[in-house]
């Protein structure tokens, strides 16, 4: 059953802020919980899945995404901008598009800025290769995503090539420290660097992670581990707490890091964790698609 909850009433502004998502609220609910677990909200942003320049791929994400009243932050490679870009704007109401620039390349300024005129509105994924993300290298680039107001997904934790060395989620803090207003959603929680991920998002406020990767997998058996790292909500207002603390979980944001097919699986992965740490309906929906809507000034009616 496909439903067309969303209705989009310009093509992709900057930073989409004129986008309106109408959504029916009580009857996607009940789809959705009874097909993919329990609680989930009726509104998602995908904060992370990469895209495939073909037709199959493009058609296979609008139908189940849209199923799913779901959008979704879209990874880009460079040799595909230009059709990945056309994708984007054919579809505003399902694809938020990202370029996945590389960072150590010597016109990464000028691609940055490139893609930025181009439409795209966020950059990523973006992986730390020869230095750590908080080497002064790279610091131009950090500014310049900051000025452009393009939010950064980058690597965090051991990649399938074996290399983890300058990908700890610890330089990530130290980015968003010396660029508060630069937002960084970063893939997946640091694994297996939990605690650090996230202690450096408790202490920035422009900092998320998603849990995107082998994660969830990995706990599938043990779902309630999570609560031990995302400790604080109980704890805001107490000595030692930033003053401007959310609730621990609110610092996390959905994501696939998986093809459109995966979508439904991925979510039920998510809900298992969410309710084996009693994740209360409000921070579920910040997770799902709230806190990456405010990040791209997407208006979702009732919040």
């Amino acid at each position: 059953m496909e439903l067309n909850l969303i209705k989009i009433t310009s093509e992709i502004p900057k930073p989409m802020k004129n986008i309106l998502l109408p959504i029916s609220g009580l009857l996607f609910f009940l789809i959705t919980s009874c097909s993919t677990g329990t609680k989930t909200p009726p509104f998602i942003i995908d904060d992370h899945i990469h895209y495939k320049a073909n037709d199959e791929f493009e058609k296979s994400l609008v139908e189940i995404y849209s199923k799913h009243n779901a959008m979704a932050c879209l990874m880009i490679n460079m040799q595909d901008i230009d059709r990945g870009i056309a994708f984007a704007k054919a579809h505003p109401d399902r694809v938020i598009p990202y370029a996945a620039v590389d960072i150590e390349s010597p016109n990464v300024l000028q691609d940055v800025q490139k893609v930025y005129d181009m439409g795209f509105k966020g950059l990523g994924e973006l992986f730390a290769k020869h230095y750590d993300y908080n080497d002064p290298r790279y610091d131009s680039l950090w500014t310049l995503a900051e000025k452009l107001g393009m939010p950064i997904a980058p690597h965090t934790g051991n990649l399938a090539t074996g290399h983890m060395d300058h990908l700890r989620p610890a330089q990530l803090a130290d980015i968003c420290a010396e660029h508060p207003r630069l937002i960084i959603h970063a893939a997946h929680f640091g694994n297996p660097w939990y605690e650090e991920a996230a202690e450096a998002a408790r202490r920035n406020t422009n900092l998320y992670f998603d849990m995107t990767g082998s994660s969830l997998i990995k706990k599938e058996n043990d779902p309630g581990y999570w609560a031990q790292w995302l400790w604080w909500t109980d704890a805001i207002g107490k000595p030692h707490m930033p003053k401007n603390a959310i609730p621990a979980w609110e610092k996390i944001v959905f994501g696939t890091d998986e093809g459109p097919d995966q979508l439904e699986e991925n979510i039920r992965r998510f809900n298992k964790a969410l309710d084996a740490c009693n994740v209360p309906d409000s921070s579920r929906a910040e997770c799902y698609g709230l806190t990456m809507a405010r990040i791209h000034g997407i208006k979702v009616p009732g919040n």
